[in-house]
């Protein structure tokens, strides 16, 4: 009796469960299927082929893989001192590093703007690089944005891998550097290429930080969304609505490539532990 009863509970936690996944994922399916349903094959293939859409392609693509390499290539070793060091402060580090993620973009944009009105700021502009109504101005804002999700994901890497490691590497011989290159490195590999899917995935759909820095002009700093919002505020909704399905393929295709490549390094380390 109490086995019936165990069975029935599960079974109707099972029910629920499967339920609530499918109606997510209805909603899902039925927003993005009603942009796909707006316009016609025809435009979205006139999109596709428009010097200014495949302007706006390249740009958007180039800069967030730009940003996502300078994100992790900081968060690396950033990620492993938070992970690895006890130091006064640390929780205030901690907080400040999740502001990017927690706060709207509209204020980080203002952030920028008001620093490159400051004497340092015009310092950086007139001698170093120019950023504001620029692309390296595009690079920096979804930098800001979107480089606490790599370190993040770097710093949970670490922390899921035992110092010891290392240590043992140190003594057969290798220096801290080299068992960090040989040993540390490899294992958090899957973190990594997660940190990189988020950080790309939110630099490549940056809009309003992008738009108070950099403006929006056509044929220089008009990435994908800011492409779609020019053709919004002109009026021209079915095109808006064909970029969006465009920016919606790549986003798709891309995430399919990083989500492999994870899986590939998630069978790699087992192997290597097998």
């Amino acid at each position: 009796m109490a086995k019936a009863k165990t069975a029935k509970s599960e079974g109707i936690f099972n029910g629920i469960s499967i339920a609530i996944l499918g109606l997510y994922i209805l909603f899902i399916v039925v927003i993005i299927g009603s942009v796909v349903f707006y316009t016609s094959p025809k435009l979205i293939l006139k999109g596709i082929i428009s010097p200014a859409t495949l302007f706006s392609i390249k740009l958007s693509l180039w800069t967030s893989v730009l940003t996502t390499i300078i994100a992790i290539l900081m968060a690396i070793p950033a990620g492993y001192v938070l992970s690895r060091y006890k130091f006064f402060g640390k929780g205030i580090i901690d907080v400040i590093i999740d502001l990017p993620i927690t706060l709207p973009p509209l204020i980080i944009g203002m952030c920028l703007l008001v620093f490159f009105s400051t004497a340092p700021g015009h310092f950086i502009q007139d001698h170093i690089i120019k950023f504001v109504f620029s692309v390296p101005g595009i690079v920096l804002a979804q930098f800001s944005i979107s480089a606490s999700f790599a370190l993040y994901a770097l710093r949970e890497a670490y922390d899921a891998v035992d110092p010891r490691y290392e240590d043992a590497a140190r003594t057969l011989g290798c220096n801290k550097v080299q068992a960090f290159y040989k040993v540390t490195l490899p294992l958090i590999r899957p973190g990594i290429i997660s940190g990189a899917i988020m950080t790309w995935t939110r630099a490549v759909g940056e809009f309003i930080p992008i738009l108070l820095l950099c403006g929006a002009s056509q044929g220089r700093t008009d990435i994908l969304p800011v492409a779609i919002f020019l053709q919004f505020e002109q009026g021209d909704i079915e095109m808006a609505v064909s970029l969006t399905i465009i920016f919606l393929i790549l986003s798709a295709v891309y995430l399919s490539i990083f989500k492999k490549l994870g899986l590939k390094a998630g069978g790699l380390k087992k192997e290597g532990r097998m």
